[in-house]
Order: C-alpha cells, then structure tokens, then sequence
C-alpha cells in the first residue's frame, strides 16, 4: 500500500502514474475525458500530511499556496490554495470544523423536510 511508503517513494510512484495514465489515455482516443471541469488533485492536509491540528493545517495551506505562488482563499471555514494547469488543477483544500459542523446542522433537519403534499389534501 502506498501510504505506507516513504514519502519520496510515495511521491517518486505518483509521478511516474501520472505519467502512464496519460499515455493510456494518448493510446485510447476513444476513450472520453472530462469536458467541462478539469482534472483535479486535492492535497488534504490533515490527511495527507504530518500536521496534527487545525491551525497547522491552516498554515500547510498556506505554505504550499506560497510555494504554488498564489494567494490562498479563504471562504466560510474553506481554505484553499490552487493552481490551474490547463484542464489539470493540483490544490490543497483544509475544511475546518467548524465550518464541518455548521454544514452538520443544516442537514440535521433534512429528514424533516419533505417535497410531497400532506395526505388528504
């Protein structure tokens, strides 16, 4: 399993993916690709790093928005730093909790909403 690699490893066997996909996708024409959203990687920090909180979570966003050499975005506990390659984006997204929660509360009351008229009307 690749998570287990080490980490050059692990990014050594990515690249080298990458680059067979895309001739497999060069050797089968026929075969659609996406037409209207690009290809996207997400780097989760809290799952895809070494941080161990929140904060640090927000600050590897951060980071890797400097090293990508944009500003990162922040909108409604989202924070997101990207970078478009054509029809290719590689991103680094943190959802905080709070903003997790929040959503949690909306949908809570989704099984008490209904679309159908009440019977006997």
């Amino acid at each position: 399993m690749t998570c287990n690699m080490p980490a050059e490893a692990r990014r050594g066997r990515l690249i080298a993916d990458l680059r067979g996909f895309a001739d497999f996708l060069e050797r089968n024409p026929e075969l659609p690709i996406p037409k209207f959203r690009p290809v996207r990687m997400s780097v989760h920090p809290r799952y895809d790093t070494d941080v161990a909180t929140e904060v640090e979570a927000i600050a590897e966003v951060e980071r890797i928005a400097a090293l990508l050499g944009v500003v990162p975005r922040t909108d409604e506990g989202q924070h997101v730093a990207c970078v478009n390659f054509g029809m290719v984006t590689y991103e680094a997204v943190l959802v905080t909790q709070a903003a997790m929660d929040r959503r949690d509360a909306l949908d809570s009351y989704r099984s008490s909403i209904s679309t159908d008229p009440p019977s006997g009307a």
